[in-house]
Order: C-alpha cells, then sequence, then structure tokens
C-alpha cells in the first residue's frame, strides 16, 4: 500500500517518550536521526511542555516538521513562531505569578506556559489560579496554561496550519498526553508510560522511550499500521 506523505502525521512527546530521564533527557543520536529521516516523507511533530529555551539544548540535531511546545501554547513551523493565547493572558499570568511567588515555589517562564517544577500539590487546585488558568499535571509537576490550551488544541492548530487532512498517531507516556489522544487516530503509548496513559492507549510498545518511538516509525513504514486503521 502506498502511504502519501499528507495520509500521517506522527505526533509525539518528548521527555520519557522521546527522550529518556537516564539520559537527562538529551536526544539519542539514533533517534534522531531516524526522526529525521522520517520527517522526510512524513510529517512529524515534537509535543511537548517544555520550553524552546530548553528543548534548544536537549534536542540538539532534531529536525521534525514542527514543534508544538509549551503544552500546545507555542507552535514553531517553518522558522515561524505562532502563540495560542488570549491578549489579555499576560495581565493574568502576573497575578498567578505573585500567587507562585507568596508560596515559595520554583518555577519557569516561557513566552505563554508557567512551568512549576516538583511542586504540583501545592497549585493544582488552587481556586485562585484555576479562575484564571488551566492547569495540567505531568508527573509531579504542573503546567499552568491559559484556559482552552492544552496539547491537542495544539496538535489541531498545527493541523490546520498546514492543511493536514490525513490521520494522526499520537505518542506519548504521562498525564499530559491524556489531550493528545484525544485527537488521535491512533493512541500509542510507550513501554515506560504510566499505567493510565498504557489503559487507554491502541498500542503499547516493546521498547521504552524513543527506541519505542522508533520501533512505531519502522511500523509505519512498512505498512503494517497504517494498513490496520
Amino acid at each position: 500500500m502506498d502511504i502519501g506523505s499528507n495520509d500521517i502525521l506522527v505526533a509525539s512527546d518528548y521527555d520519557r517518550t522521546l527522550a529518556s530521564e537516564e539520559n537527562n533527557f538529551i536526544i539519542n543520536e539514533k533517534v534522531a536521526k531516524k526522526i529525521n529521516e522520517f520527517s522526510k516523507r512524513f510529517k512529524f511533530i515534537v509535543v511537548t511542555g517544555r520550553e524552546k529555551k530548553f528543548i534548544d539544548k536537549l534536542a540538539v540535531g532534531l529536525n521534525p516538521t514542527g514543534w508544538i511546545l509549551e503544552n500546545g501554547a507555542l507552535i514553531i513551523y517553518n522558522n515561524k513562531e505562532y502563540t495560542l493565547c488570549s491578549s489579555d493572558w499576560l495581565d493574568k499570568r502576573e497575578r498567578i505569578v505573585k500567587i507562585l511567588d507568596q508560596l515559595k515555589v520554583r518555577y519557569s517562564l516561557g513566552k505563554v506556559i508557567i512551568y512549576v517544577d516538583n511542586y504540583g500539590d501545592k497549585v493544582a487546585n488552587l481556586k485562585e489560579i484555576t479562575e484564571y488558568a488551566n492547569i495540567e499535571i505531568n508527573r509531579k509537576d504542573v503546567m499552568i496554561l491559559p484556559k482552552g490550551i492544552d496539547k491537542g488544541v495544539g496538535v489541531l492548530k498545527f493541523k490546520e496550519l498546514i492543511g493536514f487532512s490525513g490521520k494522526i498517531i499520537a505518542i506519548g507516556d504521562s498525564e499530559n498526553d491524556h489531550s493528545l489522544f484525544k485527537v488521535a487516530d491512533i493512541k500509542i503509548a510507550v513501554a515506560n508510560a504510566i499505567p493510565q496513559i498504557k489503559e487507554i492507549a491502541d498500542i503499547v510498545t516493546v521498547n521504552p522511550n524513543g527506541l519505542g518511538v522508533i520501533e512505531i516509525l519502522d511500523k509505519i513504514l512498512s505498512g503494517q499500521i497504517f494498513l490496520n486503521m
């Protein structure tokens, strides 16, 4: 079966999906090479909560079709950036930052996102924050975003941006990949994914992290997955 370049879009998480924690989330050269080759024929996007300043250091040599960063809030395609937030978000974000400062938690600011590192239990259910924002949990961390923004929304916006009309294959490992799976035609969990993600996946890879992604890309290239859509 001949698969056209507009038939498949693979949307993959980064941390613990493409890159392993054991390797400090630095992309493996073998994984990067496979994705780069795959992206010459099909569409492959990285969908992550990471900010660009971090991904630039961790994913050196990785050249997918596009990037969806900050958990869906920032799209990078053809060297152009597209932010998904309302005009009043920065004012709301300033109020949220003051709350975080009072709580004395560690956080990082992206163009849109507030990433709270390892303090999820302190902020996840604060009404003072949920009044203004969407909160996504990612293991022990928390991502604070404009209401209505998540990985799934970012993928749909990317699809609209490039005029894509084919199938979406999503690959993930953790809680914030639920929204990514919601917009996918095929949901794939890597072997090291949390149980909640494995339960809703159509496929669970044999291998963990980037090796699991390579496993899936090889199956797409050989037609094994596409034939079962």
